[in-house]
């Protein structure tokens, strides 16, 4: 049932130009609504940061109420209407979530927090307000321990390099405005994240290092066109598994 789930809205995502996306980003989908699959099955859920909306629609087709809040939302107003979906727009650094006091069973978190520029604190502050008692919070972010970048900062710092590549720099420099949401502001550790969640008031129910994007590539028809590209990220990909501390994502559960 998962496996056409996911068939489905990977087929919608390919007529709508965006299956390089979907493909790429696959795997953490499914590793979210794994990790929501045991507790309040069809309840209310806040999803931060909705676009482009795969995950959106995975959630309304898993049976839950989805509202959405977004930084721009008009962009897909299409698809919103299309999924009964009510997104609003706002700036979470800036603004109160437009949304009622615990109102929620479930906050969707994932991959924004390493874009904000300030601390999280007053945000993860907000998702508490906001979702009901025993209502969770699922917070995903790229893993600041992730073997591949650890390994790219070694390299650059042994050959006496910057750690970002000029292109990077020049990039970040000439961002203005909400822009500077599009690339990360930092990266946070297991331990560093957890002590956010904590601090701001919700207890951590689940922790775990996950590997959604060890594993973009490795499907098996890319075996016999990119044989040798598709052994060495099997190879990356065991040594991820066999040190779970160093996989490239971090997932928490947190419940108010």
């Amino acid at each position: 049932m998962i496996t056409n789930l996911f068939d489905r809205v990977g087929q919608r995502a390919a007529a709508d130009g965006k299956s390089a996306y979907f493909r790429l980003h696959r795997h953490r989908f499914a590793a979210m609504l794994h990790a929501m699959h045991d507790h309040a099955p069809g309840g209310h859920v806040l999803e931060v940061g909705v676009t482009p909306g795969h995950f959106t629609e995975l959630l309304v087709e898993s049976g839950y109420r989805v509202s959405g809040v977004d930084l721009d939302p008009e962009g897909r107003k299409a698809l919103w209407a299309r999924l009964g979906v009510d997104v609003r727009q706002a700036n979470l650094e800036r603004e109160a979530l437009p949304f009622a006091d615990a109102s929620f069973d479930w906050v969707v978190f994932s991959e924004v927090i390493e874009h904000l520029v300030y601390s999280p604190l007053p945000v993860l502050r907000e998702f508490g307000r906001v979702l009901r008692p025993g209502g969770r919070l699922l917070l995903t972010t790229p893993n600041e321990l992730y073997l591949k970048s650890r390994l790219r900062t070694i390299v650059r710092a042994m050959l006496w390099m910057s750690l970002n590549t000029r292109a990077e720099f020049r990039h970040q420099m000439l961002l203005e405005g909400t822009a500077r949401y599009t690339t990360h502001a930092r990266t946070y550790t297991m331990g560093e994240l957890t002590w956010l969640v904590a601090q701001a008031g919700l207890r951590v129910v689940q922790r775990r290092y996950e590997a959604p994007w060890e594993r973009v590539g490795l499907e098996a028809p890319r075996l016999r066109t990119h044989t040798l590209r598709v052994l060495a990220k099997g190879a990356f990909a065991a040594l991820t598994a066999a040190l779970p501390a160093s996989r490239s994502m971090l997932l928490v559960v947190a419940e108010r």
